[in-house]
């Protein structure tokens, strides 16, 4: 063990779990401390138990009752998502001419909302189709990304080694590379089972007769501030549930494996053009590259709406939405409106964002100057990853009110965690020789922090901002479609119920663009800061 190892060792009589298991107790203490100070019992805020004490007056029957409904949908659209995923990344290896297609679609229904689609799937599909849909979209992308970087994780030598023996590139895929694929397509699996209960619920909020979704609306229009939490918790300890079955499924299955993390960031390198060559011709080949994804993701569009036979009063493709913002009387009015909102909507998505990161980044360097913190709250702040959005954006709303605060909250939660785990574990991986570099020139902790560990994060810092940018953009619209009454999540919904299919399609178009946007400006940044410190993106 280094000398700077040895100084920063701490003993822990404990083991891990105990230490989960006192902050799950401080914190619900705590809670428990604040409501009966602070609201006397009474509040928007209920206590752990005036929660217990409502679950158990309205019976386990109700909430199990209506997750049945819910996880019914779930697991469809989490078996068609994931399929659909798998076949996909096999076909871009498979094919690698197809490859780029595939993930710049990928990438594309990872930045499109789910609150966004969700009323024109509602528009377009009876029964539960609407609820599988978003279940399969909140699922695929995560699991595209996983299998294909399990597929291209074999060692060179064990396939060069199937090669000489005479086997083909399906010889490599069928005994090489799936069973190399298993951790990290089980890493996918298991981050999708939460999103696709997810996108379950949101389709319940869009039109359902049973289901969490429809509780939990219901109880937040009755002012029923205990029955909304309840339902919240419940949803959420179904979430992890889901979460902590596939992860013990997987364990079991790859006994060989360790612990592995799937980065979505990763997605934008897969079938990317090539980087190498003069800085003219990577420019010429980016802009052709661009265009020629623009022009499939139009065809895409207009295909989709063919193949379904969707009326043409209902689904508008790329011409309808050029003729409504260029229409001759109302186009202007109609930019000038999509304007006002989607600056709303992008302001409430880079508030949540930031906060959300910059919020994680402490708590991840306050994890490494005191080890303790987590040992005792990185478990309950792991077990809130799987919380499912729209189960907590009403008790939000209810807490801070339907205004700033409460957006920039609910974005703030979904880009925490992805961000606290990426930052946490690279501030943890640190290469041991640098760290003993500058213990050996007299550095202080607080020194070897701002100098080796935080530079060294930054690679994973970005990636987790790639990661948590689409996911920024469903919780603002989610909080202006639940809360504010402002921006393009609350606009879409007003189209869809006076049937304004022109601004509806719009606005999903709009709403799409903005998050690719992001998505890949935060990749352009990251590629120059890297640049400046000279780090290797992961």
């Amino acid at each position: 063990m280094s000398a700077y190892s040895r100084a920063r060792a701490g003993t822990f009589v404990l083991p891990r779990w105990a230490y989960g298991v006192l902050g799950g107790v401080a914190v619900l203490c705590a809670w428990q401390g604040i409501v009966d100070l602070i609201y006397s019992g009474h509040g928007t805020i209920p206590s752990p138990a005036q929660i217990a004490l409502q679950f158990w007056s309205d019976g386990a029957a109700l909430y199990f009752g209506s997750a049945v409904y819910t996880l019914r949908s779930a697991a469809i659209g989490w078996v068609w998502g994931n399929g659909l995923a798998i076949g996909f990344a096999v076909l871009a290896f498979a094919v690698p001419a197809a490859a780029p297609m595939i993930f710049k679609l990928g990438v594309l229904s990872y930045c499109l909302p789910i609150v966004a689609i969700g009323p024109v799937l509602s528009i377009l599909f009876n029964g539960d189709i609407p609820r599988i849909a978003l279940a399969a979209m909140s699922t695929f992308f995560v699991t595209l990304v996983g299998a294909t970087l399990g597929l291209q994780s074999p060692d060179s030598t064990i396939l060069d080694m199937v090669r000489a023996f005479g086997g083909e590139r399906a010889d490599q895929l069928w005994k090489v590379r799936l069973r190399a694929a298993l951790p990290s397509l089980f890493a996918a699996l298991r981050i999708a089972a939460p999103s696709a209960i997810l996108g379950a619920m949101v389709g319940e909020f869009l039109g359902a007769e049973n289901g969490l979704g429809v509780l939990l609306i219901n109880s937040q229009q009755a002012l029923n501030f205990s029955r909304t939490w309840a339902i919240a918790i419940f949803a959420t300890a179904v979430a992890g549930l889901a979460y902590g079955l596939t992860a013990l499924i997987g364990r079991l299955l790859t006994p060989w494996a360790q612990e592995t993390v799937v980065n979505l960031a990763a997605a934008g390198s897969l079938g990317a053009p090539s980087r190498h060559g003069p800085v003219a011709v990577r420019m010429l080949r980016a802009i052709a590259y661009g265009l020629f994804s623009l022009l499939f993701i139009l065809a895409a569009w207009r295909v989709s709406l063919a193949v379904l036979q969707v009326s043409p009063f209902i689904g508008k493709g790329p011409l309808d939405v050029w003729a409504y913002l260029t229409d001759p009387d109302s186009g202007a009015a109609n930019l000038a409106a999509l304007e006002t909102e989607s600056l709303i909507t992008l302001r409430d998505a880079l508030i949540g964002l930031f906060a959300g990161s910059l919020a994680a980044v402490a708590t991840a360097t306050a994890f490494v100057v005191f080890p303790f913190l987590q040992h005792i709250f990185i478990g309950p702040a792991l077990a809130l990853q799987s919380v499912p959005l729209i189960a907590v954006t009403p008790v939000i709303v209810l807490i801070f009110g339907r205004n700033l605060t409460a957006i920039a909250v609910i974005g703030g939660i979904v880009a925490f965690f992805p961000t606290l785990v990426n930052v946490s574990l690279a501030l943890q991986r640190t290469p041991q020789q640098s760290i003993d570099l500058v213990w050996v020139y007299g550095a202080s902790p607080l020194a070897t922090l701002c100098k080796v560990r935080l530079p060294a994060a930054l690679p994973s810092f970005f990636a987790s901002l790639r990661i948590a940018a689409p996911l920024a953009m469903t919780g603002a619209m989610l909080a202006e479609w639940l809360a504010t009454g402002r921006g393009l999540g609350y606009t879409m919904l007003s189209a869809s119920a006076t049937s304004d299919y022109d601004g509806l399609w719009s606005r999903v178009a709009i709403a799409t663009t903005i998050t690719v946007a992001i998505y890949n400006l935060i990749g352009v940044v990251e590629r120059f800061v890297l640049n400046r410190f000279g780090a290797a993106a992961t």
